[in-house]
């Protein structure tokens, strides 16, 4: 394990999510550090403010809150790092077990999302145990509801409130693809996330479709994930053509 360079990917991971993120999300609360402050931070033992705690690099784990439905809460967490210095630990799908546990101990709400980032790639095991773990959440919304709280903000937002499939929203990613911002690069055409009915529905009107007869973008696409798509988000994709210049397409999440 290289330090520096795993102290860097950390912090450009940060940077980015602050962009990726500052549309929908309060991101004012991530700060602006230096790598020798990372590293500070890497280093430090169990934080007292949190009860998220996986080991290495869990200070610099960090809660946001939503601009619209401000008691719903999204927790990104550096997932059990190696020591500086030290080789990787191997993780396993028992991550998505330890992940549930945060919610049935209570540690986190039952609605709050999550952003899972872990320093190796994501086994195709766990990728997939992810994903029984977002099912497994929506299931237990159905069943229990969402709270008071939290009810009261998304109704206030009529037509445009968030469907369930929003909250307890979970995604998982290898450090070395958030450290870099692919949305910059020239062969990656511009994804927008669309959530709410109008706009959904206006676009089906433009289509003449029903939604489920849109091609699929996949929950686990790199880009599904940085813009953090649910089922039944529509995305807008426009890619720039040399001969036809701006071409937009559409693709549902599931």
């Amino acid at each position: 394990m290289d330090s520096n360079s795993t102290i860097s990917k950390i912090n450009r991971s940060r940077y980015n999510l602050k962009q990726y993120l500052s549309s929908e999300w309060n991101t004012d609360t991530i700060k602006d550090y230096s790598d020798v402050e990372i590293e500070k931070l890497y280093s430090t033992s169990k934080p007292t403010s949190s009860d998220i705690y996986f080991g290495n690099a869990s200070a610099c784990n960090f809660t946001l809150y939503h601009k619209r439905v401000p008691n719903h809460r999204l927790h990104v967490i550096y997932y059990n790092f190696p020591e500086l210095g030290s080789y990787a630990v191997k993780i396993t799908k028992t991550c998505s077990e330890k992940l549930n546990a945060l919610y049935k101990e209570g540690d986190i709400q039952p609605e709050d999302s999550l952003i899972v980032i872990l320093y190796n790639q994501v086994p195709e095991n766990l990728q997939t145990s992810i994903e029984d773990l977002y099912k497994l959440g929506q299931e237990e919304l159905n069943i229990n509801g969402i709270s008071e709280d939290i009810q009261k903000e998304n109704d206030s937002l009529g037509d445009n409130k968030y469907n369930q499939a929003h909250f307890r929203n979970i995604h998982i990613h290898h450090l070395d693809g958030l450290s870099i911002d692919i949305t910059k690069h020239v062969n990656v055409p511009e994804h927008v996330a669309i959530r709410d009915k109008p706009t959904i529905d206006s676009i089906l009107e433009k289509c003449n479709c029903r939604i489920d007869q849109l091609p699929i973008i996949l929950r686990t696409d790199a880009m599904a994930k940085r813009i953090r798509l649910a089922p039944g988000d529509i995305c807008k994709i426009t890619r720039v053509t040399p001969s036809a210049g701006d071409v937009v397409y559409y693709r549902v999440c599931k």
